[in-house]
């Protein structure tokens, strides 16, 4: 089975409990103050559990959010209640073109896929889905700090026992790779590093233009040693 379809699950979901509901409202703050008010409404493309998605919702944006993890969108409405939601695969979203005002892209949802033209079919699906002018937010890991800060292992201890993590980095295919071992199970999470001049041209290419790159959610702007890459910017008009 494909890692994403395995991995984003219940075993997820205990791993990265410490990403609760005051990150999510900080970095909502932080897209409503570089994107400001949308007409329309706002895509959270891999929303996970709809955190982000419930927050955006709470400060009064009209926001829908998609997901390939059944367990992870049937978890969100168990936790906020009924969400506009739905199971979809990003390569291939199932909404009309132009169909968002806005796009926001949380928590290193990208890189996900085995070859390079299925990480550019998502690029290509959100410059689709947005309208002309539509704003985005693309927050994503920095190929350099994770080279410089990756730690090989880590024992964690969490309610369910003992989680061994395993990462490396495969030059092969630039992919960052973490193998998480519980109990007798063991899961692999791998996500294709693309730097910034990747990204740019793959954005550019399809329509999207960024207009800022941050490298924290308070703010700074982006170089060598953030610990994110996040960009702000728009559909091409």
């Amino acid at each position: 089975m494909t890692w994403y379809k395995e991995w984003f699950g219940e075993a997820y979901l205990e791993l990265y409990a410490h990403r609760d509901d005051e990150e999510a409202r900080r970095q909502v703050a932080f897209f409503r103050e570089h994107a400001g008010s949308v007409d329309g409404v706002i895509l959270d493309l891999a929303c996970g559990t709809g955190r982000h998605l419930a927050e955006l919702n709470a400060e009064g944006y009209e926001a829908f959010g998609c997901d390939l993890s059944f367990t992870l969108l049937r978890t969100g409405i168990d936790e906020y209640g009924p969400l506009p939601v739905a199971r979809a695969d990003m390569r291939s979203l199932p909404f009309g073109s132009g169909s968002f005002s806005g796009l926001v892209n949380f928590f290193t949802s990208f890189g996900y896929f085995a070859t390079e033209d299925e990480n550019l079919k998502v690029v290509r699906e959100m410059a689709r889905v947005l309208r002309p002018g539509g704003v985005f937010l693309f927050d994503y890991l920095n190929v350099d700090r994770e080279l410089d800060k990756l730690v090989e292992r880590e024992t964690l201890e969490t309610p369910s026992g003992r989680v061994e993590i395993e990462r490396w980095f495969d030059p092969r295919d630039r992919s960052f790779n973490k193998r998480i071992t519980i109990g007798q199970k063991r899961y692999l999470e791998r996500v294709r590093g693309y730097d910034l001049g990747e990204i740019s041209t793959m954005f550019n290419s399809s329509g999207l233009s960024i207009r800022e790159a941050f490298g924290d959610f308070d703010g700074a702007p982006f170089d060598a040693a953030s610990p994110r890459l996040i960009l702000v910017g728009s559909r091409a008009r």
